[in-house]
């Protein structure tokens, strides 16, 4: 489980509503995490890897809300 000192580029609590990566070829941190925020201006972190970009926005995003499986099943022989 990491900590927050592990993370100083973060706010410390989950305050935008999504996040998305886009990819630039010739940048040296070619992945970017685009945060969208309620209040203010999309945000743009920059990473070595999808991996860490991918990291970043589910420790900064909120987690989905389940979803019912009722329908996630094969359906009755008959």
């Amino acid at each position: 489980m990491s900590s927050p000192e592990d993370h100083p580029r973060e706010r410390g609590h989950m305050s935008s509503s999504f996040g998305r990566i886009v990819r630039a070829a010739d940048a040296d941190l070619p992945y970017k995490a685009v945060m969208t925020h309620d209040q203010c201006a999309e945000t743009e972190y920059s990473f070595a890897t999808m991996r860490e970009a991918e990291a970043f926005i589910r420790r900064n995003t909120p987690r989905p809300k389940a979803r019912s499986t009722f329908w996630d099943r094969d359906a009755p022989e008959a």
